[in-house]
């Protein structure tokens, strides 16, 4: 699948400086603010704090950084509102500065220690608990600080007494405001803001009643489950040395498909393979609604803690390749069809799924259906392959091939990536072995492994996945490399490919663009091949958006990249449905009465999905805002409540869009 949103890293450390920014500031009021911050309810006692509250919420949110920073700040405004009312004792920094230091770390730290909590409300209610736990820290820690920095003679008697007094008045309000207040504020920060949701992986997320369609797809949930942990045991990875006419994708695409036409036949539907790139399964005739969705998958890559090819149930969630992108979903609208079908929900009008070979290595599958054989175009459709409630724009893609000859000193060849769409996760240098500039690496942060053998060595860089859409979310182990030897080795060749295509946002090849509606362009180096006796060859996917003019980005590409030359291999085009269009009000709606969820928003993404192969087509789920998929990476997940709910959002789309198109009939 070719999807995400606008940079959302971004987006959240915006919201994160943002987000200190007004807590330190509401802290700051609480604490110059007389009788706001600090309450006074007993004369000869310690005043009730509730600025505390403020520095769980924060630690509770972003950890422990962020709970040493709000303990800090904390701590020096108590310090200076000492001095303002006269309170000698917190004019001390021992009484006023070191606790709140040290009640913030740890709060910060045992938050994060919570999140390794599999279990959503588990950690939820551990999370509650530790409200109270710290606080007490914080209350127990002050008065320790007033007991070592006034423990004389002539103080000690009026300390204890003070001390008792605090325990038994203040020190409960405190607990109990603690407890109350900040899981409400989390709560409430955790519905608001999609960069906060997955604090809990949406224990909180929806609260929608069951309904009729939550009902009458209950009977489908272990058939998805079995038949999923089937699919994904399918490596439908495209394979070139497995490639024929019978096999155009390779024998494993080839498998999934038979996999999914033979459970759609056994399921009484009609069903067509069509030379292995597409199968087309309908129910109906008439003007038709049509699902788009693929059976294959990228590449496993590194770094998984189980077979990548095995789905892994984990109680609220399952794992492996496939089971988020685009199987899993591809199973939901199946089953969300076959309820419309047998509970008799199905108008006057087709019900068309088709399920292509070749998705993650291009669209040539749908291409063949629609435009080889000539099969209709869809009068409503959507995609089961990206976010919800819906992608209403798609940026365009562009695939193409930076070559040159080149000569490397001491280097052998260089090989990294896997798609053009995926960020090069590891990238393997084979060279002389050279002391220094395994230093070199050493000393500027590179991170890399080494294997020698004799006189060569194998230097692995090691990089971060992420998709082609969103190259910023990962670390090009690629780029990475030729930084290196372009710098170490002064070579003037890698060096210009670097200054080229290092920048994620096309400044250095002046291919960059901004957008209101669907943010900046992208540029993803994706693949990287060469050896002594060729041609030095990049992968490069590009994205842009609806501001870009075309022609002059490609223009730019091809003169900002010599001597080395371009060859423009594919073009995905922009795609862009208004947000008051029957297709996405239909779509919308569908979600937001099944979920309950009327605040998330349609959205435009790095695109693109099978929604730019036909028309009257967008893509419609199935991840869930405020969920990590990791789909292109290691540990791809899903939850199975989301996969069921998924099926009831998907079976009330089916049966409004064909309302929709009945209406059209009559009039």
């Amino acid at each position: 699948m070719e999807k995400k949103k606008e940079n959302p890293l971004r987006n959240k450390r915006v919201t994160d400086i943002a987000f200190a920014g007004i807590i330190l500031a509401i802290m700051a009021i609480l604490n110059f603010v007389p009788n706001v911050g600090y309450i006074k309810i007993i004369p000869g006692t310690f005043e009730i704090t509730i600025i505390h509250i403020f520095v769980i919420i924060f630690a509770w949110l972003l950890g422990w950084k962020a709970g040493l920073l709000s303990g800090l700040a904390f701590g020096v405004f108590c310090w200076a509102n000492a001095f303002i009312v006269g309170n000698v004792a917190f004019q001390n920094p021992l009484v006023s500065v070191l606790p709140r230091i040290f009640f913030g770390f740890i709060t910060g730290l045992a938050f994060d220690l919570t999140r390794l909590i599999k279990k959503p409300k588990l950690r939820y209610g551990i999370d509650v608990a530790l409200c109270v736990v710290v606080t007490a820290i914080h209350t127990l820690s002050v008065l320790l600080m007033l007991y070592v920095a006034f423990n004389q003679e002539t103080v000690f008697e009026t300390y204890m007494k003070t001390m008792f007094a605090s325990m038994a008045i203040n020190f409960p309000v405190e607990l109990a405001a603690a407890a109350v207040i900040s899981p409400l504020v989390i709560l409430g920060l955790d519905k608001a803001f999609p960069q906060y949701q997955a604090i809990y992986h949406g224990t909180v997320k929806r609260k929608a009643k069951e309904t009729l369609y939550d009902v009458i797809t209950k009977q489908y949930h272990d058939d998805l489950l079995k038949n999923l942990g089937e699919f994904v045991a399918i490596n439908s990875v495209y394979d070139e040395e497995t490639v024929s006419k019978e096999n155009p994708f390779g024998q494993g695409v080839t498998n999934a498909l038979t996999y999914i036409a033979n459970l759609a036949q056994d399921d009484g539907f009609e069903v067509r393979n069509y030379a292995n790139k597409v199968v087309e399964i309908i129910c109906g005739e008439g003007k038709n609604i049509t699902i788009l969705a693929h059976a294959d998958v990228v590449p496993a890559g590194t770094g998984w803690d189980q077979e990548p090819f095995q789905m892994v149930d984990r109680g609220d969630r399952l794992t492996g390749r496939g089971v988020a992108d685009d199987k899993g979903p591809l199973l939901a609208a199946y089953y969300a069809m076959k309820a419309v079908r047998d509970n008799h929900l199905q108008g006057d009008y087709q019900i068309r799924f088709i399920v292509g070979g070749n998705e993650e290595s291009g669209s040539a599958g749908v291409e063949y259906y629609f435009q080889k054989l000539k099969k209709p175009q869809p009068d409503f459709g959507f995609s089961p392959d990206a976010e919800y409630p819906l992608i209403f724009a798609e940026k365009g893609i562009i695939n193409f091939e930076v070559k040159k000859k080149l000569v490397l000193k001491h280097v052998h060849s260089i090989h990294g990536g896997v798609a053009s769409n995926s960020v090069i996760e590891k990238c393997d240098v084979v060279m002389d072995y050279d002391p220094e500039f395994i230093t070199y690496l050493t000393d500027h942060d590179y991170k890399t492994t080494s294997l020698r053998d004799g006189d060569l060595v194998t230097v692995t860089f090691h990089g971060v996945a992420a998709h082609g859409s969103t190259p910023e979310l990962g670390s090009n182990a690629g780029m990475a490399a030729i930084k290196a030897l372009a710098k170490f080795y002064t070579n003037k060749d890698l060096l210009h490919l670097y200054g080229c295509y290092g920048n994620l946002q096309g400044y250095g090849l002046e291919a960059y663009a901004n957008s209101d509606e669907m943010g900046h362009n992208t540029l993803n180096v994706g693949i990287i091949d060469w050896d002594e006796n060729g041609e030095f060859k990049m992968i490069v996917n590009f994205r842009y958006v609806d501001r870009c003019h075309v022609d002059e980005a490609q223009y730019n590409i091809k003169e900002h990249s010599k001597p080395f030359s371009v060859d423009f291999l594919s073009e995905s085009k922009l795609l862009f449905y208004p947000k008051e269009s029957v297709l996405v009000q239909t779509l919308l709606e569908a979600y937001q009465k099944e979920t309950g969820d009327y605040k998330s928003a349609p959205k435009a993404i790095g695109g693109g999905t099978y929604a730019k192969e036909a028309d009257n087509v967008i893509a419609f789920g199935a991840e869930f805002p405020g969920w990590n998929s990791y789909m292109h990476s290691p540990g791809e997940q899903v939850k199975k409540a989301d996969l069921f709910k998924s099926i009831s959002i998907y079976a009330k789309a089916i049966v409004d869009l064909g309302k929709k198109l009945e209406e059209r009939n009559e009039n």
